[in-house]
């Protein structure tokens, strides 16, 4: 079996490389939504810059939490810990998922409508993420709840965000 066969078992098993996984596919939807704020009616993206953003943006991401990671594992003297190399995959895969639905939502987006379709999907993503994990344990309506209430906090965050940055 290969190493993404079996970590998307251990995933679907393992309630701690879940919650991993989500979590840091929650925190680049956060960032990539605060991000898109970059743009306004006043700097508006040129051809293929929203792309560009969501890329450069998932990828200084991605290369932060990995030397992160690595850092805090040497630091800590535990780096033979069986699972470490498999938790940062795990971590690295979430975000990753988030980044290539926001991306492909540009690709197939015409040019005028691109950047709405990037933030509406990083939106989304946050709301079905938390409904779809909700679901497990949870009735529709309840799941749906939480669902709407991920979305709200989690743009929220991102707003905020943008708004003390810019």
């Amino acid at each position: 079996m290969t190493i993404v066969g079996r970590l998307a078992r251990e995933v679907r098993t393992d309630k701690d490389l879940r919650r991993e996984a989500y979590s840091m596919s929650l925190y680049v939807s956060i960032v990539l939504f605060s991000a898109l704020f970059v743009f306004d009616d006043d700097h508006p993206p040129g051809a293929g810059d929203v792309f560009l953003l969501e890329l450069s943006t998932t990828v200084g991401l991605v290369l932060a939490h990995a030397f992160a990671s690595w850092l805090s594992t040497r630091i800590i003297g535990d780096h033979e810990s069986p699972g470490a190399w498999d938790l940062l995959l795990v971590q690295l895969g979430g975000a990753l998922a988030v980044a290539s639905l926001s991306m492909l939502a540009v690709v197939i987006a015409p040019t005028s409508v691109e950047l709405p379709a990037a933030r509406l999907t990083v939106a989304a993503t946050i709301a079905a993420q938390v409904y779809f994990e909700s679901r497990t344990s949870n009735s529709r309506s309840r799941a749906a709840l939480y669902g709407l209430l991920a979305l709200v906090a989690g743009v929220s965050v991102a707003l905020l965000k943008s708004w003390l940055v810019h």
